[in-house]
């Protein structure tokens, strides 16, 4: 064959081998392997977390920052690293949650970066896990160092309560929601969809550990009184990092010495004494425990802060039923709600309570009884302060179980508030609650 015509002819073949379609390619038939990566979010409080609804927003920017995407949309980091828990109010004054009491966590953006917060997540037991949806926040850039205060009322509370404001350089969010964030045993989570950036636990250690926490957890704050971060560029997820101090939303700690962190008054020796104790009140049995109380006395020449102070029936301060006490109604006489003035009276009883209220201060467990569900005839009842020091008793006595017994259905009174906790010192008496 001549040398033109063979060339003609490969050409013709190469032109026909473009026109046919090439073969389909097989789908893959296997997954591809797990390679061991580990969640480190994952539900804390044994709910599911919900997945971040689906967006525009194209593929993450710069750690903090915005961008425009090559379509028009816009670049969000999920990256939350720099965000920091500064503040956490469990146990405002009043009721939890009220519209002048609400329950908080401040977050602050420590970066020198703006901080877009699309994928934000806030795991707080018992609140709902809250995302940035939820919160009004989709689409919101937190300032370098700026803080943003997320509150919870209760579901009965004014619904314009939870819209977003700023005041100064602070921003608050907030949502309405029945469950309050737990008193004495509390777990804060903050972070994006698959990550937690910062954790706080405090009073009792959860069940199962958390893998960011190390050591113990915080000590539990008082009535009216927050846990606040002592340096926010320090992050050590341990109980070093934190204090108790006055609520002060939004308010930077180095520049706000009521917000910087303070240690607990201590109570004076012989300060708190307890007088009057109704262990066995009229009615019923399913219905006295709703009117039990017990009765302490300021005899000191000084104001005495009961934040932080808790109560009783067994002689270990960390037994099963020993409760915090938190504001619940009256005046003890000085500024702080949970302040007994010198010679002043608080009733301490269970938040179900249903008995006379008297003249002053009452305080409330965080549970709906006294102490393990309930006083007893022989059950003793001890008062505990913030340190754990034995503050005050009633029958802790060599024989809990004798004479005198309040069986006759009214309270035993302290013959002498100064006397010594013995059975020759209380008498049956009738009720005389805030008297």
């Amino acid at each position: 064959m001549p040398a033109s015509a063979r060339l003609t002819a490969s050409v013709l073949s190469l032109i026909t081998c473009a026109c046919l379609e090439p073969p389909e390619l097989d789908e893959l038939s296997a997954p591809l392997a797990d390679l061991g990566g580990v969640d480190t979010w994952g539900p804390l409080d044994g709910t599911p977390i919900p997945s971040f609804p689906d967006d525009d927003t194209g593929m993450p920017g710069p750690a903090g920052t915005a961008g425009e995407a090559d379509d028009g949309g816009t670049h969000v980091d999920p990256s939350l690293a720099q965000l920091r828990i500064t503040e956490v109010l469990v146990d405002p004054p009043g009721k939890d949650g009220g519209a002048d009491s609400p329950e908080f966590i401040e977050l602050q953006n420590i970066s020198a970066e703006p901080m877009i917060l699309d994928g934000l997540k806030i795991d707080a037991r018992s609140w709902p896990v809250l995302d940035a949806s939820e919160l009004g926040l989709v689409g919101f850039s937190l300032a370098p160092q700026a803080r943003l205060v997320v509150q919870r009322w209760a579901t009965d509370a004014d619904p314009a309560l939870a819209t977003m404001r700023v005041v100064d350089a602070a921003t608050f969010v907030g949502f309405l929601h029945s469950g309050g964030l737990r008193n004495v045993d509390g777990l804060i989570a903050v972070g994006g969809a698959s990550e937690v950036v910062d954790e706080l636990v405090y009073g009792a250690e959860p069940d199962p550990r958390p893998d960011a926490w190390v050591g113990a957890p915080v000590a539990s704050p008082g009535g009216g009184r927050s846990l606040c971060r002592k340096d926010p560029s320090a992050d050590h997820d341990d109980a070093s990092d934190w204090s108790e101090c006055a609520p002060s939303p939004g308010l930077v700690n180095d520049n706000d010495p009521d917000k910087a962190p303070v240690e607990p008054v201590p109570i004076p020796p012989g300060a708190l004494q307890i007088v009057e104790v109704s262990a066995n009140p009229p009615g019923p049995a399913s219905d006295e425990k709703l009117h039990e109380f017990v009765e302490i006395i300021n005899l000191s020449n000084v104001e005495v802060e009961l934040s932080g102070c808790r109560i009783g029936d067994a002689l270990a301060h960390d037994a099963p039923g020993v409760d915090p006490l938190e504001y619940l109604a009256g005046d003890g006489g000085c500024g702080s709600p949970t302040c007994l003035a010198p010679g002043a009276r608080a009733l301490l009883v269970g938040q179900g309570y249903l008995g006379p209220l008297g003249l002053g201060l009452v305080l409330a467990t965080d549970d709906s009884t006294i102490a393990d569900g309930g006083l007893t005839n022989t059950e003793p009842v001890v008062l505990w302060a913030p340190n754990n020091d034995m503050i005050s008793s009633y029958r802790v006595w060599s024989d809990p179980a004798g004479e005198p017994l309040p069986a006759d259905e009214q309270p035993l009174h302290r013959l002498d508030p100064i006397a010594d906790d013995e059975p020759q010192n209380w008498i049956s008496a009738p009720p005389t609650p805030g008297e």
